[in-house]
């Protein structure tokens, strides 16, 4: 059974300086990690888009297309908790002067976790895989445009899409979401939408070009509008060669 139950995303834009390190700086050497005090939070992770990443978009319309930063928590029981505790914490780091100027942002809220794929070639099981080391993501953001058709809709992403996107060269995973009424929140963004996270292990940008035929075909008739299609770099090192042998 898979731990994680919730996903609290936000996506934001740039900064209107034009220079985010500094908010970056302060997000994952303060702010991040002070969230795993938190009783139900397993897993924090941030990626950011780089001209190759936007030049490799399958889809981006409205304010979607400015999204630059994806900021993901993975929670678990007990969710409401953690969730309620997840924004008590924000304001108590903002009256001890810890709260960073936020960067514009396009989505904040919680979605179900409803499943998760893992390749074959990735030799582990798909409730790890956010936990295994990647090169960035591929944010997959859909509105649903015909409530009569998703039911249909989400057997097909189940038995056929989320199949295919694992299989494609770089992927190595794939985790499904959808908003739900059960864990809405007030300070949450408005709209139903579904978003799905593959995780990748070669450069984001090569993976981006091979997945966009994958879903301009399944988005041909899908009773969904396509919001953002795009890959992300991790902001962690991926340098094992430093530590190899001496030259």
């Amino acid at each position: 059974m898979n731990r994680v139950k919730v996903g609290f995303f936000s996506l934001s834009h740039r900064s209107p300086t034009g220079d985010d390190r500094p908010y970056l700086a302060w997000h994952q050497m303060d702010h991040m990690p002070e969230q795993y005090q938190l009783p139900g939070m397993l897993l924090g992770q941030r990626w950011a888009s780089t001209p190759a990443c936007r030049a490799a978009r399958a889809a981006g319309v409205d304010g979607w297309s400015k999204v630059e930063h994806v900021v993901c928590y993975l929670m678990g029981n007990p969710v409401d908790e953690t969730i309620d505790e997840f924004f008590s914490l924000g304001r108590r780091l903002a009256e001890l002067g810890r709260f960073s100027q936020a960067l514009p942002s396009q989505y904040r809220g919680g979605l179900r976790l409803l499943e998760a794929h893992a390749s074959p070639r990735a030799l582990v099981s798909a409730e790890v895989v956010p936990f295994r080391p990647h090169r960035g993501i591929y944010l997959i953001v859909e509105e649903p445009t015909d409530p009569a058709a998703q039911d249909g809709y989400a057997q097909h992403r189940h038995t056929v899409l989320l199949p295919e996107l694992v299989s494609v060269a770089g992927v190595v995973g794939a985790w499904a979401y959808t908003t739900t009424p059960a864990i809405r929140r007030p300070t949450f963004s408005d709209g139903e939408y579904r978003m799905t996270v593959c995780y990748l292990d070669d450069e984001p940008a090569t993976v981006g070009e091979r997945l966009r035929p994958v879903l301009d075909r399944a988005w041909t008739s899908a009773p969904v509008r396509p919001l953002l299609a795009a890959p992300f770099e991790s902001m962690m090192r991926w340098d094992w060669d430093r530590f190899g042998p001496p030259s």
